[in-house]
């Protein structure tokens, strides 16, 4: 067996990643897995600890965490480009770790590694999002699900705000707080050769079926399918989007009249209002952006 690089996040799920990583470490080394790890000291560590991981002759990279964390690892593996040699896994451990449902991995971290430690791969589509950052432009891979609107400010309020109280009490306050203030934003969009131009209370770009924590946001999105499924929630009230939330859960919210599911290759956003863009969570940019799907590119243990 080559040898595994595992890139743990210790303080993901408010600590719990970090509190599991031990058994988890002991776990592996029973099973006489050849690894190496390193744990991750800051926000975008995970970034150069998988580059270095890959410049050091690594082919296979597991990312112990949450979504943000797999985000960290996709983009470092490939900072130099789409490798095929390169293969990827993921455990769950933050508080989401949505693109793991999506592969059907148990949520206990043990059985997670048990289970992809059977070595069965398939490989998987990767997104690519080019948008701007700071006045310069950017370039950023996610893997589950880009989103913009409302959980885009949400994130971005969060990752400014103080950290001295973690991450759920921040993370609920900027939702409360958006809730109260937020409208639904002006979008000029194109779906390959599709031209939408509308307000949306938000706009979901997917690879993955789930986000925000067990959201069943995309049901019929594929990994593999070589397409993004495209989920718009059109100008809404507050009530109607509270009330909306539940069905998300169920996957149900597709049937609503104001949400529109479409299929894309490459989506263009545009928009004279400021539009933030999370990927896996994290704020990755604003818009002008445009994504692009590449089919199948990454070699994913499940």
């Amino acid at each position: 067996m080559e040898k595994i690089m595992v890139i743990v996040n210790p303080i993901a799920a408010n600590g719990k990643v970090g509190r599991r990583w031990p058994s988890v470490k002991e776990f592996l080394e029973s099973k006489g897995v050849p690894l190496s790890f390193a744990l991750t000291q800051y926000p975008t560590h995970a970034i150069s600890l998988a580059a270095e991981a890959v410049e050091k002759g690594f082919k296979t990279l597991i990312a112990f965490g949450g979504d943000g964390t797999l985000n960290e690892v996709v983009n470092g593996a490939f900072r130099h480009g789409i490798s095929p040699e390169i293969t990827l896994g993921a455990i769950p451990g933050g508080t989401g770790s949505d693109f793991t449902r999506s592969l059907g991995l148990p949520r206990d971290p043990i059985q997670a590694f048990a289970k992809i430690l059977e070595g069965k791969t398939m490989r998987v589509d990767l997104g690519e999002i080019e948008c701007m950052k700071e006045g310069r432009e950017e370039k950023r891979y996610f893997i589950n699900v880009a989103g913009m609107g409302f959980d885009a400010v949400v994130a971005e309020r969060t990752n400014r705000s103080p950290k001295v109280f973690g991450g759920t009490i921040p993370y609920l306050y900027n939702l409360f707080l958006t809730l109260l203030t937020y409208r639904s934003l002006p979008f000029r969009i194109v779906l390959d050769s599709l031209r939408l131009e509308l307000k949306a209370y938000l706009l979901v770009v997917a690879n993955g079926k789930y986000f925000g924590g067990g959201m069943f946001v995309a049901p019929g999105a594929l990994l593999d399918d070589g397409k993004f499924y495209v989920a718009i929630g059109e100008d809404m009230s507050k009530l109607e989007f509270l009330s909306l939330v539940p069905k998300v859960y169920k996957g149900t919210h597709i049937h609503h009249r104001k949400v529109k599911i479409y299929e894309a290759q490459t989506v263009e956003i545009s928009s004279e209002a400021t539009i933030f863009i999370q990927a896996e969570g994290e704020v990755v940019g604003t818009a002008p952006a445009v994504f692009r799907i590449h089919p199948q590119a990454v070699n994913f243990l499940y």
